[in-house]
């Protein structure tokens, strides 16, 4: 209890900060406010108007739903149109609304079918060195939800994003960040069987603090410390809290090496006397590099844990890794091959059930060629052949399907 309440005075101390604005990494005020200006396509009376044409997933798969003793091949098509609107307001609040509907095609499996949305709108503003920002999203789509899932299910996920950040991003800074998340499932049985409302519904509430330091050429090093709830509408036995701490680093878009990397550790503590606490590593990380002009190499990977919809008191750690590369043939044509392998190791979350052991251990790997072709500055065409394999050792549960068709490159 006194946990609890010590965890509870932190998000409070972190909502008064805030006073209404926070998320998990700052966003810089100014830089926010040149991104618009310079990438907005019109201008009408004080809003910058974006639109895009949305286009994936445009091609044939030869099992839509992946499972292997469900099998049913179909061309496929994901169509849709952004639309971005911002607003700068007296050069001291930017107000951004961004619309993307799109819908999903089927050619023969009428039945899947379907129209998404996913809507989000943000409110920026500063006072000196501290940066403040509102974020709202909420996403109305029919998704594979995580590595586990096979077909794509209906979600419903709406966020509220608080952040503060003080200090200099150029120098040093400090963020401090509100996350609150409620995600629905439609009521449906999945694969006839299993009830993702009453196995997945919850709310996720999360707190946290970054301490940020540019330590070279715009690269940010970054200390976090976050705390974390979920409540879960009916299985209760999944209820609880915990904090993890990670060390990481983000390469700065400008420099021949992208992205980011992050390591921690994870700390749950179960609200039920039935369900078991852990203490496990976790991370993520997705790193581009270029070498001699020619050459991008892609490095990535994941180690997290999830709830399963296999049951009510099971959930599952995934680790996996992935590596690939890109070779420019001239300067308008590329040829690409990543490859990437995992394990997902289920285990039961009641303490009465559990021994230790796996229950279930799916393995899985995925391996993707493609080509591509510049058509206009660091916009490309390309076409990709993806397949996907994974074996479970409980049955009915393994999992394949190959993917060929069309992609657009943003940069190229």
């Amino acid at each position: 209890m006194k946990k609890d309440r010590l965890h509870r005075l932190i998000i409070f101390f972190l909502c008064f900060l805030g006073s209404g604005s926070l998320f998990i990494w700052g966003d810089d005020f100014f830089k926010i406010k040149k991104q618009i200006v310079e990438g907005a396509w019109k201008k009408a009376a004080f809003f910058y108007i974006t639109p895009t044409i949305t286009l994936d997933n445009l091609g044939y798969s030869s099992n839509i739903y992946s499972y292997q003793e469900l099998e049913e091949p179909d061309w496929t098509a994901n169509l849709g149109l952004s639309l971005k609107v911002s607003s700068i307001l007296g050069n001291r609040f930017i107000l951004t609304i961004t619309e993307d509907p799109y819908y999903s095609f089927y050619a023969e499996n009428k039945d899947q079918r379907a129209f998404n949305n996913r809507l989000k709108a943000a409110l920026y503003t500063y006072l000196g060195r501290i940066n403040l920002k509102y974020q709202f999203s909420d996403d109305y789509i029919r998704v594979r939800p995580t590595s586990e899932f096979g077909a794509h299910v209906r979600t419903r996920t709406n966020e509220h994003l608080l952040s503060l950040d003080y200090g200099r991003h150029e120098n040093f800074f400090i963020n401090f960040y509100f996350k609150q998340r409620k995600m629905v499932y439609d009521d449906e049985h999945y694969l006839g069987n299993y009830n993702l409302k009453r196995f997945l519904n919850q709310k996720e509430l999360r707190a946290g603090i970054n301490l940020n330091k540019i330590i070279f050429t715009q690269t940010r090093l970054f200390l976090n410390y976050e705390y974390f709830e979920h409540t879960f509408d009916y299985e209760i036995i999944r209820n609880g809290i915990g904090g993890q701490l990670s060390l990481g680093i983000e390469f700065p878009e400008i420099s021949s090496i992208k992205g980011s990397l992050q390591f921690g550790l994870k700390v749950f503590n179960a609200r039920s006397v039935f369900s078991k606490n852990y203490t496990i590593p976790f991370g993520s990380g997705k790193v581009s590099i270029e070498l001699f002009r020619r050459f991008k190499f892609h490095l990535q990977y994941l180690v997290d844990n999830f709830y399963s919809f296999w049951g009510e008191d099971q959930r599952y750690n995934e680790k996996s890794a992935g590596a690939g590369v890109e070779y420019y043939l001239t300067k308008r044509i590329k040829i690409g091959y990543q490859y990437r392998f995992g394990k997902l190791s289920y285990e039961n979350l009641n303490v009465s059930l559990s021994n230790g052991d796996n229950t279930r251990q799916d393995d899985f790997y995925i391996s993707t060629f493609s080509v591509g072709l510049k058509v206009f500055k660091n916009m490309g065409i390309g076409l990709e052949y993806n397949m996907y394999r994974s074996n479970s050792t409980v049955l009915d549960f393994s999992r394949s399907h190959d993917f060929i068709g069309g992609y657009f490159i943003h940069e190229f």
